[in-house]
C-alpha cells in the first residue's frame, strides 16, 4: 500500500512537471508524458494516471503498454479501472485493433459488468448503429461511409471470433445479430464474410427473408419446403417462383 501510495506521488510530480514543461507542445503529442508514466513499468498505476489526470487518448495509451510488452487483455483490464465506462472501453478498444478476444477473456468485463460475448455483439450492433442509409438508395454520396465500412470491420471481427472460440456456430451468431435488431445490410454483409449458407441465415433471423432479401430456389444451397408461385417485388421480373423459408440450416 505504502509502495504504490509512493509511486503515485512520484508519478503525479512527474506529470505536472511534464505538462508546465509542455505547455506550448502539439496537444496531441503525449510520447514524453506516456515514458514518463511507464518509467516504473507498472501497466495499471501507469493507465489510472494517463486516463483519469491526463485524459490521454486510450489508442495511444494502448500503442505504449504493447511496446511496453504488456499483453491485450491486462490492457482493457487496466482501462476498465479507470474513470472510463466498460462500455466506452470495450469500443475505444476494437476501434484501435485491440481482438475482440482480449474482451471476451477479461475478467472484469465478463464477471464485474456481466457481459457475454453475445451481449458484447448486441452492445455494438446498438451502439455502432451500423444502418443502411437513405442516401444509398437515392444515389447520393454516402458522407458515412468511412465510419460505416470501419463499424462492419468490428462487427465482423467480434463475429468470426466468437466462432473461432468453438462455442457458438454459425447459426448462434446470425440469431444474436437478429436478437440484437441488426440492420438486412449489416447480417447480408456478415452472413457473406463469414460463408454463412443463406437456409441458416434465415432461420436464425426468419424477418431477414422476409423484408431483406428475397431468393429463388435454385440459388439456395439447401432445397425449400415453402415455394409460391409469385414473385417478390425484390427478385428480376423473370426469376420465377420466390422462396419463402428454408428446410434446414
Amino acid at each position: 500500500m505504502f509502495r504504490r501510495f509512493f509511486l503515485t506521488m512520484i508519478f503525479t510530480m512527474s506529470f505536472c512537471t511534464m505538462t508546465s514543461a509542455n505547455v506550448l507542445a502539439a496537444v496531441d503529442d503525449w510520447q514524453p508524458l506516456l515514458n514518463v508514466a511507464f518509467e516504473q513499468n507498472n501497466l495499471e498505476m501507469a493507465v489510472l494516471l494517463l486516463t483519469n489526470d491526463n485524459n490521454v487518448p486510450v489508442s495511444d495509451i494502448i500503442v505504449k503498454a504493447r511496446a511496453m510488452g504488456f499483453g491485450y487483455t491486462r490492457i482493457v483490464d487496466a482501462l476498465i479501472d479507470t474513470k472510463l465506462s466498460c462500455e466506452q472501453v470495450m469500443v475505444d478498444a476494437l476501434l484501435n485493433n485491440v481482438p475482440p478476444k482480449a474482451l471476451f477473456g477479461s475478467e472484469k468485463i465478463k464477471d464485474d459488468y456481466e457481459y457475454t460475448p453475445e451481449l458484447i455483439l448486441s452492445f455494438l450492433v446498438k451502439k455502432l448503429m451500423f444502418m443502411e442509409l437513405a442516401e444509398e438508395h437515392l444515389g447520393e454520396k454516402d458522407e458515412n461511409l468511412e465510419t460505416k465500412l470501419k463499424n462492419l470491420e468490428i462487427i465482423i471481427r467480434v463475429c468470426k471470433s466468437m466462432l473461432d472460440d468453438k462455442d457458438y456456430s454459425q447459426y448462434d451468431v446470425m440469431f444474436s445479430l437478429c436478437q440484437a435488431e441488426a440492420s438486412n445490410v449489416l447480417i447480408a454483409e456478415t452472413a457473406d464474410e463469414l460463408g454463412v449458407p443463406q437456409a441458416t441465415t434465415f432461420k436464425a433471423c426468419p424477418k431477414h427473408a422476409e423484408y431483406g432479401h428475397a431468393y429463388i430456389s435454385h440459388d439456395l444451397p439447401q432445397d425449400a419446403y415453402i415455394v409460391i408461385g409469385v414473385d417478390h417485388l425484390t427478385i428480376d421480373d423473370n426469376a420465377g417462383k420466390g422462396v419463402i423459408s428454408p428446410m434446414s440450416p
